[in-house]
């Protein structure tokens, strides 16, 4: 099963949802690995803090098209789940990663900059489309707050594309900074309701797949 994480834009929280979906499927009792794309090697620097004692997540860095190709296949042999953290780019990466996917998560936050950023996203996924007969894409609203009318405005927004919109949101909550610091995810951390968020939203995923 291959989860991919991607948008074009940077600071969406692809890392940050990779990396608790990760967590969140090793604690349900899955072997998972993430492949992180980006050159910021946010996810790789996460792992060399994760501490023993929680359950391994392998991760590792692939910087390119073909070795991501040809990588994937032989990880989805070895592991339950793979989840790719997305790049920010108009790279032939991009077009590779959503192909690739089995679901493809696109993280947006509740702002005007990641609207029109979606604009260029679906041209990619368009083009993905072209060559894989079904894509599994949905956007996933990060950060987001239904009392802002902003945020409501841009929920209705994202209604009118092409895109489906999973049910499952995240909130800004500092749990998701502070845990990721500490090579956790909030599944492990002390905030309750960042726990039953990032739950929910694996449960959905596996839905989808399932």
């Amino acid at each position: 099963m291959i989860i991919s994480v991607t948008s074009l834009k940077g600071g969406v929280g692809k890392s940050t949802i990779s990396q608790n979906l990760a967590v969140c499927f090793a604690h349900m009792g899955y072997k998972v690995a993430i492949v992180d794309t980006d050159t910021n090697a946010s996810s790789v620097h996460w792992s060399g803090i994760r501490d023993e004692a929680h359950p391994h997540i392998t991760v590792m860095g692939i910087g390119t098209s073909e070795a991501l190709r040809k990588n994937i296949k032989q990880l989805e042999k070895d592991y339950d789940i793979v989840v790719i953290d997305g790049t920010p780019s108009l790279s032939k990466l991009v077009s590779t990663i959503i192909i690739l996917g089995d679901v493809v998560l696109i993280p947006i936050r509740p702002s005007g900059l990641d609207i029109w950023a979606t604009e260029k996203f679906i041209e990619k996924y368009d083009q993905a489309k072209a060559l894989k007969e079904e894509v599994k894409a949905f956007f996933i609203l990060n950060e987001f707050n239904s009392r802002v009318s902003l945020n409501q405005s841009i929920k209705e927004a994202l209604a009118e594309l092409e895109i489906d919109t999973l049910k499952s949101t995240l909130r800004h909550r500092i749990a998701y900074e502070e845990a990721v610091v500490m090579g956790m995810g909030v599944y492990e951390y002390k905030d309750a309701k960042a726990k039953k968020e990032v739950t929910a939203l694996a449960n959905e995923v596996l839905k989808i797949i399932s």
